[in-house]
């Protein structure tokens, strides 16, 4: 056993450090060789890998380009074959159906002129046999009418019901005529009602559509008479219908102006607003010249000094034919006296006259 003190055992251990260190450096070196050949032997690894994954690409590129490729051959006959089998035979049909219309001879084309010439007699044949169901059919109409007419004043006059072949005794001994009634069944009846209360609507039509008196006169006489009473309230209906119908109508023209020049040929007036009254109050009694200018006339007697305006404008209320000058003769009235009366309320208008000359 050594001296650990002494100079032999001191360089003993260094020698034993240096050989030591010497190792270590060896075993240094050969381990970055081996680093250095796995690091290559992944490089190359993965480099085979990326190209495998690189041709395993390209082939499904082309197997899809291929199977589309399939595909739309595959459409592309099918298309082919449904055109000629399905689409080809039905256009060549039609155009074989279109050229001999698009040729066709002159022949055929005087053929078709002659079928429209005698189908357009045919529709003037039928023409004029509507025509004549259409004469018939109103003729018959009116006969109609004329008869129920007649049987309605038979109802209305008793006395024209036909006499009695001979007397019948009622007591003993005492001979009395029998009385005859003509025999009219509840349908019958009712018809004629039905028929006369149409007649009654039609004067009333009459009267909203013309602007003329008869019709209502017509109406006031159904109703005033007494042996119609069970038309009285259709009557009064009616006659309410077409008067308020022409109050609230308005026929004439707003800016209608008296034709001077034709009315006083013979005259220099040349304005309506240099007519004197008594000219104005001739036109209003002259029923021959057109309403127009009478119902313009009542507007321009408003401011008429003449005292016989007042009558004159009663007068056209009461007899004038035409309804729309009898209305403007009111409301020029009214306007004068400074008093409303109902429409055509002529029993109350003349009271009022009547009292004014008291």
């Amino acid at each position: 056993m050594s001296d650990p003190l002494s100079p032999t055992s001191s360089l003993d251990s260094d020698a034993d450090d240096t050989e030591a260190e010497a190792a270590l450096l060896f075993a240094r070196c050969n381990q970055a060789p081996a680093d250095a050949a796995t690091k290559a032997k992944s490089a190359a690894v993965a480099g085979k890998e990326a190209h495998s994954a690189n041709l395993l690409s390209s082939r499904h590129l082309v197997i899809s380009l291929g199977a589309s490729f399939l595909i739309a051959l595959l459409l592309l006959g099918i298309g082919t074959w449904f055109y000629l089998a399905k689409i080809g035979p039905r256009l060549s049909a039609a155009a074989a159906a279109s050229t001999p219309t698009a040729a066709a001879p002159a022949g055929s084309e005087e053929t078709l002129r002659a079928e429209l010439a005698k189908s357009a007699e045919q529709i003037a044949a039928l023409e004029k046999q509507v025509d004549v169901m259409r004469r018939e059919q109103l003729l018959m109409q009116q006969k109609t009418r004329e008869s129920l007419e007649n049987i309605s004043a038979t109802l209305k006059i008793p006395e024209l019901a036909p006499s009695p072949n001979g007397p019948v005794a009622g007591q003993p001994g005492v001979p009395r005529m029998a009385d005859m009634k003509p025999q009219v069944t509840p349908t019958q009846e009712e018809f004629l009602k039905l028929k006369e209360r149409n007649r009654l609507t039609q004067y009333a039509d009459e009267a909203i559509a013309t602007g003329m008196r008869r019709p209502i006169e017509l109406l006031v006489e159904y109703m005033r008479d007494p042996q119609l009473e069970h038309l009285h309230d259709a009557a009064q209906a009616e006659y309410l219908r077409a008067i308020r119908a022409i109050q609230l109508l308005q026929r004439e023209d707003p800016g209608y102006r008296l034709p001077v020049a034709e009315l006083f040929k013979d005259s220099s007036i040349r304005d309506e607003a240099d007519v004197p009254p008594e000219a104005l109050l001739k036109l209003l009694a002259d029923y021959k010249q057109p309403w127009e200018v009478r119902v313009r006339v009542c507007f321009l007697l408003l401011g008429s000094p003449l005292p016989a305006t007042n009558e004159e404008l009663i007068k056209a209320i009461k007899a004038d034919p035409s309804l729309d000058v009898a209305k403007h003769a009111q409301l020029a009235l009214e306007q004068r006296i400074k008093k409303r009366f109902r429409i055509f309320d002529i029993p109350a208008i003349e009271e009022w006259f009547k009292s004014q000359g008291k």
